[in-house]
């Protein structure tokens, strides 16, 4: 409960975080007994499986186009806390299985590692002299398309505690949405057979075990949660290439097999080398004898890699936001006053030249 954030929006039962926080000590022990009841008899509140989803656009797209927004579902607070009691008891299980190429929402890991690590791979390669291939996947709504049977056999696989993975399951069963406008209009009810809803505290955990035993391949796998990167470093580039087709072919396979859809149209790829004559050298990668597009400086975790690891580009991008982004007043003094300084120092210099040149 002392997680909880103040003024975050309520579910469908219109509780408010603030109630929670504020609650007597005996409404807590009352919310505790009741929720001890819920998993005993792995029943759960109708209200608690309905959920209210609001779109938010997706920056630098069509506002026009429906793919363009990401739904968040705003779930009761009550069964947030719920979840929240489940993730600190499954947690540490869960970690402890997965892949060390998985960092997505681990304790102690970040975004970071997994740029640092693909880098300093990428590094390596230029070391050996050999070229260097990365696939960055893309997965069509990655979250909305976990099929649940499959998500209960790897919970099983996964968490020893059968009566937990019951629990969890029922969290997930006979689940409801209305989508809701910024106007305040929603829709009709609609029923959810499969998927995690986003903003849920133990969809990224259980989307992790959902993806926990992807098939061993040459190449190297970096994820974070549905981020996910391949890479591959060969002497030539047809030993790079053939490597990586075959490397993809395999997980498309297992994504096909666990019903989740690779969006080969937002999938790249780049090349990382450092041969000034093939800079333009484009990889032949292909699925399902689509060509992957080819970008030069593909952007991974927040950050723009190009073909030689100069950060030139990611630069550019970070200083133009930061110039382009509005001021707090306090920020405007600040830089305002430094530039005074400077301006004053730089005329004390020339004067003092002038002079010295005098004299």
């Amino acid at each position: 409960m002392s997680k909880l954030k103040p003024g975050k929006s309520p579910g469908r039962d219109n509780i408010h975080p603030e109630f929670v926080i504020h609650q007597s000590t005996t409404t807590t022990g009352w919310l505790c007994a009741f929720y001890t009841s819920c998993y005993q008899r792995l029943k759960l509140p109708k209200t608690w499986r309905r959920a209210s989803v609001i779109a938010l656009p997706k920056p630098n797209k069509s506002a026009e186009d429906p793919k363009s927004y990401r739904p968040i579902s705003l779930l009761c607070v009550p069964f947030k806390i719920l979840e929240r009691m489940i993730h600190s008891r499954i947690e540490p299980v869960v970690d402890s299985q997965l892949p060390r190429e998985q960092a997505g929402f681990c304790r102690g890991r970040s975004t970071a590692d997994q740029v640092t690590l693909l880098c300093q791979d990428i590094e390596d390669s230029f070391q050996d002299n050999e070229k260097a291939g990365v696939v960055y996947l893309d997965l069509t709504a990655a979250y909305d398309t976990v099929w649940l049977r499959g998500l209960h056999l790897k919970l099983l696989r996964t968490i020893p505690d059968r009566h937990m993975v019951k629990f969890i399951m029922e969290t997930l069963s006979n689940r409801s949405f209305i989508l809701q406008t910024s106007s305040g209009q929603c829709s009709r009810l609609r029923r959810l057979k499969n998927g995690v809803p986003q903003g849920s505290v133990l969809s990224p955990m259980l989307f992790n075990v959902y993806i926990h035993d992807l098939p061993d391949t040459a190449s190297r796998k970096y994820g974070y949660a549905d981020d996910l990167a391949i890479m591959l470093s060969r002497p030539t580039w047809k030993a790079m290439e053939e490597g990586l087709n075959e490397d993809m072919g395999t997980l498309v396979a297992y994504l096909r097999r666990w019903r989740l859809q690779l969006s080969v149209g937002k999938t790249v790829a780049a090349a990382y080398h450092l041969s000034t004559r093939e800079a333009r050298r484009e990889l032949e990668l292909r699925v399902d004898n689509k060509c992957l597009e080819v970008q030069q400086a593909p952007k991974y975790l927040g950050v723009r890699l190009d073909r030689t690891l100069s950060f030139k580009k990611h630069l550019e991008e970070v200083k133009a936001k930061r110039n382009t982004a509005p001021q707090s007043g306090a920020e405007a003094l600040m830089r305002e006053s430094y530039r005074k300084r400077v301006s004053m120092a730089s005329t004390k210099r020339v004067l003092d030249l002038s002079h010295q040149l005098m004299v």
